[in-house]
């Protein structure tokens, strides 16, 4: 009986990761027919007479692997590649790895790519099942090019992006804007008042792409196509206010702070819902310059390290925010206006924190009253709270261990361990202001959980 509930368990589990891992396939397409039929190797219209299954790897007693779907077709019509009246074509088993679900008895065009011999497809191509063949669209294209006129086709949609309440944006249509095609021939287009834009009968050949963006709005970029006869090409483009906060950030020292880390937020966001924090990120260059771009009409303060601790390596350590504050109640808002550019602005830092240099060492007692061996010791940084990951160290049989601080930092110490019988406990936090000579720390295991944190004690920050 518990080998068949244990079987049961881990079919579940498995079913569960699965349908959670089918949220995770993701295609940059599938890209217009004109544009792949040329690049397929395999494009077949044909019928489903059977479907197999098969793993990566032999299932176990407790546990089965992904696989793939080895589905039997009968080909009606072979357009692309070169394939017999009966043809087998393999896609994954699961979602997550975008595998495509074909039904037996059904009728599919299926675009295959060709893999150690055999035919695979996926849900990120243009495989699509046929219910009428004379109101397929792909099938009129396709059937349609032996008479078609000769010509290449360049076509896109142009759009804004304005930013909503939710953090995320809006998108609406360009009209009117200039669309320059150059290359073997040369055409010039606007878009229409659905923002689209459309140019038929190039000659093949490489061809570039350009669109002049509206004013106050940041430039597109230039795209590249290479076409051959009938072929085609789809060009996206959106664009956003072209607003910029720029300057140069330098150490207490005044020389250039190179490469730290900076963001600008827009001014007013709460700190417990990201999907306001509207931020924009860069780094300092060589000479200390930073630019923020594209920014949206707004207010911003901005900051180096605003949330999180630089990385390793990292030329500076702490927050600090404009002019020249760790404190972000004092911090400057620089507001700017659609497409508005705000220039030669000068960030001071303050010194940084001091390097880690200051040993603590921690002992950890358990319930008996025993040091405790093999304890996770955890000093987190009360500038950065749980977002850096913090200084830790492991206890040895003795139930001690050391870590190095930082100088005039805060810190909250903690430990968990775990437990013989699987479960852990902790000790609760203990603070500890960084000197260079420390006071050793005594932690005591105090609740059956794997995280005391939630017990620290409430203090005045200090930064």
């Amino acid at each position: 009986m518990g080998t068949t509930a244990g079987k049961a368990i881990a079919l579940i589990v498995l079913w569960f990761a699965r349908a959670c891992l089918g949220q995770a396939c993701s295609c940059m397409g599938p890209m217009p027919v004109c544009s792949v039929y040329w690049t397929t190797p395999t494009l077949f219209l044909g019928h489903v007479i059977g479907i197999d299954h098969v793993y990566d790897e032999p299932p176990t007693e407790n546990v089965i692997g992904p696989g793939k779907y080895l589905v039997h077709f009968e080909v009606t019509k072979a357009y692309r590649g070169s394939v017999g009246q009966e043809v087998v074509v393999r896609t994954a088993d699961q979602d997550s790895a975008c595998g495509f679900r074909f039904e037996q008895g059904h009728d599919y065009l299926v675009y295959g790519n060709a893999a150690s011999g055999d035919i695979e497809t996926n849900h990120c191509t243009r495989t699509h099942e046929v219910t009428n063949a004379a109101d397929d669209a792909d099938l009129r294209w396709i059937n349609a090019l032996a008479n078609a006129p000769p010509g290449a086709s360049v076509y896109g949609h142009i759009q804004k992006l304005l930013p909503d309440e939710d953090g995320g944006f809006d998108a609406a249509a360009l009209a009117g804007v200039p669309v320059s095609i150059r290359g073997v021939e040369t055409r010039q287009v606007l878009t229409d008042s659905d923002g689209n834009f459309h140019a038929d009968g190039l000659a093949p050949g490489k061809y570039s792409v350009t669109a002049q963006a509206p004013r106050e709005y940041a430039a597109f970029p230039e795209e590249s196509v290479t076409l051959q006869d009938h072929a085609c090409a789809e060009i996206p483009l959106s664009t956003r206010l072209d607003g910029h906060i720029r300057g140069r950030v330098f150490f207490a020292d005044g020389s250039p702070a190179t490469g730290v880390y900076l963001t600008a937020k827009i001014a007013g966001a709460d700190p417990h819902e990201p999907w306001t924090w509207r931020a924009t990120y860069a780094h300092s260059t060589s000479d200390g310059t930073f630019d923020f771009a594209p920014l949206a009409p707004g207010s911003y303060i901005f900051a180096v390290n605003f949330d999180f601790a630089g990385a390793d390596g990292s030329p500076y350590y702490r927050k600090a925010f404009f002019p020249g504050t760790v404190n972000q109640e004092e911090a400057t808002a620089i507001s700017v206006g659609p497409g508005q550019s705000v220039d030669d602005l000068r960030f001071f830092l303050p010194p940084d924190s001091a390097k880690p240099s200051a040993p603590l060492r921690v002992t950890v007692i358990g319930f008996d009253g025993r040091p405790v061996a093999r304890a996770e010791i955890l000093a987190e940084d009360e500038m950065w709270g749980g977002s850096v990951t913090p200084v830790s160290a492991t206890t040895e049989e003795a139930g001690v261990a050391t870590v190095t601080l930082r100088p005039g930092s805060h810190y909250d110490v903690v430990a968990f361990v775990n437990l013989p019988d699987y479960s852990q406990a902790c000790a609760e936090p203990v603070a500890v202001e960084a000197k260079d000579q420390n006071a050793p720390v005594l932690l005591v295991l105090s609740h059956h959980i794997g995280n005391c944190e939630q017990f620290k004690k409430p203090q005045a920050a200090t930064q």
